[in-house]
């Protein structure tokens, strides 16, 4: 992909996206997955809370929510526990592929290898088929990737200052081209922009 253009309101919507996506939005964990983001945010808002608080993010919540994913970590973990706790994410996340999980949760997974063997073995006591954990977990972060890409190509539209199918064709066809390839339709295309207002 290519390297972001900085502005206030593409920080702002690189936010809004990664909260849709369900990530830990304090500043640690952002570093981590897109220092980038937390080097604009610094420049344009002066501090990362400020940027979350632009974003009509709130900065207490999202402390609070930290500090009870700290506690987590240092929670004492047994088997039971952790096949407990996977039952539990399980049922509100639709993808517990190790990749997803080690991001989303670390502590959970590292509890997994030191109890149970590895993130595999605890599915498979729970009676999950680890091959179709892993293809599900392909197509959500495929399905991640493309939400992500088409909030780029709306922020581009949003630059250009288009607002209808002809005129985008007629003015940037190329760019037209790719709307339509990633979105099928300007209807999509509209849908999709009012969804992230």
């Amino acid at each position: 992909m290519a390297k972001a253009k900085w502005d206030p309101q593409t920080v702002i919507n690189r936010i809004l996206a990664l909260d849709k996506l369900g990530e830990d939005l304090t500043c640690t964990h952002v570093k981590e997955i897109d220092s980038a983001l937390v080097g604009a945010a610094n420049s344009y808002f002066g501090n990362w809370r400020a940027a979350l608080e632009a974003a009509g993010l709130d900065y207490a919540e999202i402390r609070r929510i930290s500090q009870q994913r700290r506690k987590e970590k240092v929670r004492k973990w047994s088997e039971n526990k952790v096949l407990e706790e996977i039952r539990e994410v399980a049922k509100n996340e639709p993808d517990i592929s190790f990749a997803y999980m080690k991001e989303k949760y670390s502590s959970l997974v590292a509890a997994a290898s030191n109890y149970v063997g590895s993130w595999k073995n605890a599915l498979e006591m729970l009676g999950f088929d680890y091959a179709e954990v892993q293809r599900k977990g392909r197509e959500a972060r495929i399905e991640r990737e493309s939400l992500w890409y088409k909030d780029m190509l709306i922020l581009k539209l949003d630059k250009l200052g288009v607002r209808d199918s002809a005129t985008l064709k007629a003015q940037y066809p190329d760019f037209h081209k790719v709307l339509m390839t990633h979105f099928k339709s300007w209807a999509q295309v509209m849908k999709h922009k009012n969804q992230n207002k």
